[in-house]
């Protein structure tokens, strides 16, 4: 047992090598929206401790205190990728996918069938398992937009993740995740290793990009449809009505449709009008508000 002088030791040592905490909490806040606290040092010592390995630190509090004295740089956005959650599947929550596919696209559809131009955006698409679902249920379920412009935008602030969404590749746990026989023989192509890869026809209807909510946006069209499901669970308030007032700003229209995740909703934000069905709900613009 240690005795009570060592202990004092350890316990001070300890408490100086967490002081850069608050000050690591604040960059990655500022700099990708997260917010943390000492509740989710677990978390930080479960995903950063192989980048402090791999950098010779002793630990992950040597780490952060090497970001919070470096100018921001590769090292910091490695770091800030390997605190996002990618966590996704083919088809994600069924409700979502059965509301869009017999309710939401159907009347979207109603309303551009003069212009005969869909768009779509998943954002923080993290693998591509969501825009890829989008696009197979498109050619699955909606014969009739064969000769219609489909824009499908799908981004994330993980150049890691874009890249394996771009390949297309999914091992056979992920491909099997959501996804049925039917599916895996009409869209997929199997490949070594036992994985499978998306086949071109679907592939080449997405358009990949990186893309951090919290900082600059590019310029994007007007979208139908904009999927932001399970990544303001991680954001401040005021991080979350920035977001969202920019993501009023891309719909294209009062009949456009905002999806959150199932655990998210828009509290006391005149910008947007709720819509509930049986198993979902969502949101579109409200028209009257001028931004």
């Amino acid at each position: 047992m240690k005795s009570f002088l060592e202990l004092v030791k350890f316990q001070s040592v300890d408490s100086m090598s967490k002081q850069y905490l608050p000050q690591f909490y604040t960059m990655l806040e500022q700099q990708v929206g997260i917010a943390l606290d000492d509740t989710k040092q677990y978390l930080l010592e479960s995903r950063l401790m192989p980048i402090a390995q791999q950098k010779g630190l002793p630990d992950v509090y040597a780490l952060i205190k090497l970001l919070t004295q470096s100018p921001l740089g590769s090292l910091h956005w490695q770091v800030f990728e390997a605190l996002t959650t990618n966590e996704t599947s083919f088809f994600r929550d069924k409700h979502v996918f059965e509301a869009l596919r017999t309710s939401i696209l159907p009347e979207l559809i109603e309303h551009r069938k003069k212009d005969r131009t869909l768009r779509i955006w998943s954002s923080a698409c993290s693998a591509g398992q969501e825009v890829y679902s989008l696009a197979m249920m498109l050619r699955e379920d909606f014969p009739m937009l064969h000769d219609w412009t489909i824009y499908l935008q799908a981004t994330d602030i993980s150049e890691l993740v874009l890249a394996k969404a771009k390949s297309g590749i999914y091992s056979s746990m992920e491909a099997h995740r959501g996804l049925n026989d039917h599916f895996l023989h009409k869209y997929f192509e199997s490949i070594e290793k036992g994985a499978f890869q998306i086949k071109p026809s679907i592939r080449q209807m997405v358009n990949f990009s990186h893309h951090n909510l919290v900082g600059d946006w590019p310029f994007y069209p007007k979208f139908d449809l904009i999927l932001l499901r399970n990544v303001l669970i991680y954001f401040k308030q005021d991080a979350k009505d920035k977001v969202l007032s920019k993501m009023q700003q891309h719909l294209n229209g009062g009949d456009s449709v905002l999806i959150l995740g199932a655990a998210e909703s828009i509290y006391l934000n005149d910008l947007y009008k709720l819509v509930a069905l049986d198993k979902i709900s969502y949101y579109k613009s409200n028209t009257l508000i001028k931004v």
